[in-house]
């Protein structure tokens, strides 16, 4: 079935099925059916920390209960729900709370956005950082349900990439793509 409106047009009609403070399931005039995240009007930061000298990962470990009963690997990732804030600054803040590192708007490499998922409409800002020599502080969250337990670890780029996380992936892409961040041998196949 053909769109009525394009994709470019920022305009779409949509009207509100269900909602809470966090989510709202929406339908276009054709019919088309998507989540929006409210809480962050559908734009939220991901962070790739990633050690230049020895190619290992921050790892955030958090509960997540829609992806699993335990906490789990995932990406640094956060909404951008303070009034004003650009992604730049929000990237900033999360790194505080969500890895206890700090961080300046010039140490971080913009690596462009994404869309995780087809059924939501919610756009992710990716960056990534040097966090070598960085002193890790306290993971001080947010107060959400997935911040009571979280913590964070040096991991291996194998790990990273035997994740489930897509964000995850998507920034080990992008900064491969931008930053000749792999070399040839960096991860050992162990079939």
């Amino acid at each position: 079935m053909p769109r009525k409106k394009k994709l470019e047009d920022a305009n779409i009609k949509y009207r509100k099925l269900a909602g809470n403070k966090w989510l709202e399931l929406r339908e276009t005039e054709d019919g088309y059916t998507y989540v929006h995240e409210v809480r962050c009007d559908g734009r939220i930061v991901a962070v790739l920390v990633y050690d230049g000298e020895s190619s290992r990962i921050l790892g955030r470990y958090e509960y997540t209960p829609c992806h699993h009963e335990r906490i789990k690997l995932c990406s640094i990732t956060g909404g951008m729900d303070e009034q004003g804030e650009n992604p730049k600054q929000t990237a900033i803040r999360e790194l505080l709370e969500e890895a206890g590192i700090e961080a300046t708007a010039d140490e971080l490499e913009d690596l462009g956005t994404v869309w995780p998922s087809k059924a939501a409409d919610t756009v992710v800002y990716l960056f990534a950082i040097d966090g070598h020599g960085k002193e890790l502080q306290d993971v001080i969250g947010d107060g959400t349900i997935g911040e009571e337990g979280a913590s964070v670890k040096w991991i291996s780029m194998e790990d990273a990439i035997r994740s489930g996380d897509a964000i995850l992936h998507s920034l080990l892409v992008r900064r491969m793509l931008v930053g000749g961040f792999f070399e040839v041998g960096m991860v050992e196949n162990k079939r």
